[in-house]
């Protein structure tokens, strides 16, 4: 969660959730070749002098960046749900965040979708939020478990009154 993000007093945190990890393996095991690889080739990389130990480095560079980079997209890419609201964060790069909310007031509909061997496996899908105006939708996909955010999200939409209906 962003430190810069504030919640009211009575404002509570029902559910925190992040893109399942599984899901990134092929962006791992890609990270990590391009890690140990150098190192397998150090001994002939070093014979070539300044050049290879310049080449050894730069690819130990690479993979360490990417693997760290794939760790912060994975860490800042969140979906919470409180008591009065929905936040995504879509961190796209070291330095590129965006931040959505949604009231629950203003939430029309809530689906989830699992798609495909692993993700049924597995438990993971994509979140769908439908806004009141029918064309503002927040989607959250590859996040583990998205039928308990529906669960969540439409035992809230449950209390909230319905806008337009008689007073008694």
């Amino acid at each position: 969660m962003s430190s810069s993000q504030r919640f009211s007093a009575d404002e509570k945190i029902l559910m925190i959730s992040r893109r399942y990890f599984l899901t990134l393996l092929w962006e791992v095991v890609v990270a990590g070749f391009l890690l140990v690889m150098p190192f397998f080739l150090m001994f002939p990389l070093f014979s070539y002098g300044r050049l290879g130990i310049g080449f050894f480095i730069y690819c130990v560079a690479v993979g360490l960046l990417v693997i760290i980079k794939i760790f912060v997209l994975w860490h800042f890419n969140t979906l919470t749900i409180t008591t009065k609201r929905v936040i995504k964060t879509r961190q796209k790069g070291f330095f590129d965040r965006t931040v959505s909310e949604m009231l629950l007031s203003r939430i029309n509909d809530v689906a989830h979708h699992v798609r495909g061997f692993a993700a049924t496996l597995f438990h993971y899908g994509t979140l769908h939020i439908v806004a009141g105006n029918g064309q503002t939708v927040l989607d959250f996909p590859h996040m583990k478990n998205p039928e308990r955010a529906q669960r969540i999200l439409n035992e809230l939409l449950q209390k909230i009154p319905h806008e337009g209906g008689a007073k008694t």
